[in-house]
């Protein structure tokens, strides 16, 4: 089958040809907007590498046979991946879910599903012994990391050739981006997706009405916290207002669809052009580009866009926080993948025979 008519699986239904046109289309619709556009897009690049490998190896994608997909994830287990180095068992997990999803769009369900079978079940089972399952987590940026990379942050371009000293626009937005994303565990997605109408001040912080996140199947909205620190290094609602402050200055933002208030559709952390001019959101790709950067410059390397949420948790967790205290900002749905995200964290304190044997 084709890559193409296979990538169509996230867009439409082989059944969809029986109704109207429109009606179709509305259905059509509906399915594509069920699912995120981060995952979205993961979902069509897998579908993509699948049905390129299918094409090449003269076999049918869709409807595949369980020895198909079987063969396919050995093969991207020891030869997938830009260098060919072979993908890790997370990925291959989510190249089979893609695979298992567009057979289940295409009305191949159940016992007709081969990714649902025994056969595939077994090998990939056999994939993650072979390889391991250990997962790849970012490292927490913990609070003296994230006051030594936000301090290392200039927020003033320096008088010359004729000009008076400035804001450093790009400066500010990152401090406050690196501020807020850490202090409210924020995805990459989020900080990308946030605008000014989702904030709300209050004494004392702000609350940010997060629309779409991951754990927000329903798309009802998150309300989250961030408390305002006045007596720390750096205070992420000071950095907020900072950055805001300097953008009216500027004089931006006059565009008539954006406007004051709960509408307001301004991104609050927007791409800069080099003339220092504002643009749209940010992508979150680039959100993560500029966490990595920004850490590494004071020499921690290997930091990426989930350092800022690994590190709240870990850091509210070792404070003594409660796991419905964490969970009231992260907006983990279960204290299990709470646990993935703590980590390893304090585990040599909570060593169950501290303290067990008599004193000398």
């Amino acid at each position: 089958m084709p890559t193409q008519s296979l990538s169509s699986a996230y867009t439409t239904h082989t059944q969809l040809h029986t109704l109207e046109p429109h009606l179709a289309d509305q259905v059509a619709a509906a399915v594509s907007n069920s699912t995120r556009p981060n995952t979205l897009r993961a979902y069509q690049s897998d579908l993509r590498a699948y049905g390129a490998w299918c094409e090449g190896n003269g076999l049918q994608a869709l409807p595949a046979t369980p020895d198909t997909v079987a063969a396919y994830l050995a093969d991207q287990a020891a030869h997938g991946g830009p260098q060919q180095r072979g993908l890790k068992v997370s990925t291959l997990r989510r190249h089979l879910a893609t695979i298992s999803k567009a057979h289940q769009l295409a009305g191949y369900t159940h016992e007709r599903n081969p990714a649902q079978s025994e056969l595939v079940t077994h090998t990939l089972k056999g994939l993650q012994n072979d390889k391991g399952a250990a997962p790849d987590q970012a490292p927490p940026m913990t609070p003296d990391q994230l006051d030594a990379v936000v301090l290392a942050i200039s927020t003033v371009v320096p008088a010359g050739y004729g000009r008076d000293e400035r804001a450093d626009l790009v400066g500010l937005r990152d401090r406050a981006l690196l501020l807020v994303g850490w202090s409210a565990a924020l995805r990459r997605s989020e900080l990308a997706q946030l605008r000014w109408g989702q904030v709300s001040w209050e004494a004392g912080g702000a609350q940010l009405q997060l629309m779409g996140s991951k754990t927000d199947k329903e798309n009802a909205g998150q309300p989250v916290p961030v408390a305002a620190e006045p007596d720390s290094v750096a205070c992420p609602l000071e950095a907020l207002r900072a950055w805001r402050e300097a953008c009216s200055a500027r004089g931006y933002w006059k565009h008539d669809r954006w406007h004051d208030g709960a509408g307001d559709d301004r991104p609050v952390f927007p791409a800069i052009n080099k003339h220092g001019h504002l643009g749209e959101a940010m992508t979150p790709q680039s959100v993560g580009v500029i966490i990595s950067e920004r850490a590494a410059a004071v020499g921690l390397h290997g930091y990426t866009g989930h350092s800022l949420r690994r590190g709240l948790i870990q850091a509210a967790y070792l404070a003594g926080k409660s796991d419905s205290e964490i969970m009231q900002t992260s907006r983990h749905r279960s204290v299990n993948m709470l646990r993935t995200y703590q980590g390893s964290a304090g585990l040599v304190e909570r060593a169950a025979s501290r303290g067990l044997r008599t004193a000398r």
